[in-house]
């Protein structure tokens, strides 16, 4: 079968893409559980084939989101929130700055426990000048996809919960991995297992490959 020339393929992408961010306009989920089948979603995120599309992504995911020194981020951001409907009526911060530790990590507002879901306000904070602003569009993708996938935990677990979480996350190496393992699974589930093979932390391509495998997922 004779491959399609690359602008072509890359119309196609756009236009499947564009379809299912349409189906999910139309579809009634529940708060805690909707996704799209996870085989739904782009095998690869490129700069030229998704950047045509930041307006429309803006006017569909980027009503709730606000950023502190964007540098760039903001495509990978909407396409990664893209991937969970459950995130998309809640406030996300994107932070870029001077700070020490993780190049990203997944952050809350101490209010989250006393506030109603859709009250919540959810961070990532991105380590300024760190190497998450020179990766692939993909790869920033995966890397965001995996801190928001950190937000469905916590709510999942409640107040007391991420609690505990959290404390055994900064006093247990096991549990830290076993807590960043699940995230990653949680990631998968949401159509961001081609992009973990791309760029993951703590799960190995072969361990994703299985649990893609366990799940039907296409890689």
């Amino acid at each position: 079968m004779r491959k399609l020339p690359k602008k072509d393929q890359r119309a196609i992408a756009r236009w499947t893409f564009v379809l299912s961010l349409i189906f999910t306009q139309f579809v009634v989920y529940d708060d805690l559980a909707a996704q799209l089948p996870a085989n739904s979603f782009p095998e690869y995120y490129d700069q030229e084939t998704f950047e045509p599309m930041l307006d429309s992504l803006r006017e569909l995911y980027g009503k709730k989101v606000s950023y502190k020194n964007k540098k760039g981020l903001e495509l990978a951001t909407l396409l990664a929130i893209s991937h969970y409907p459950e995130l998309q009526q809640r406030k996300v911060k994107v932070i870029i700055k001077n700070v020490k530790g993780a190049p990203v990590e997944a952050s809350f507002s101490p209010f989250n426990f006393i506030k109603f879901r859709k009250g919540k306000i959810y961070k990532v904070i991105i380590q300024e000048n760190s190497f998450m602003e020179r990766l692939p569009l993909n790869q920033q993708v995966a890397a965001i996809g995996h801190e928001m996938a950190h937000f469905i935990q916590y709510e999942r677990r409640g107040f007391m919960g991420t609690l505990f979480t959290l404390l055994g996350y900064v006093t247990s190496d096991k549990k830290r991995y076993r807590f960043e393992k699940a995230a990653d699974k949680i990631a998968m589930d949401h159509g961001l297992g081609r992009q973990m093979l791309d760029f993951a932390f703590y799960t190995s391509d072969q361990e994703i490959k299985a649990y893609m495998d366990e799940k039907g997922y296409e890689y």
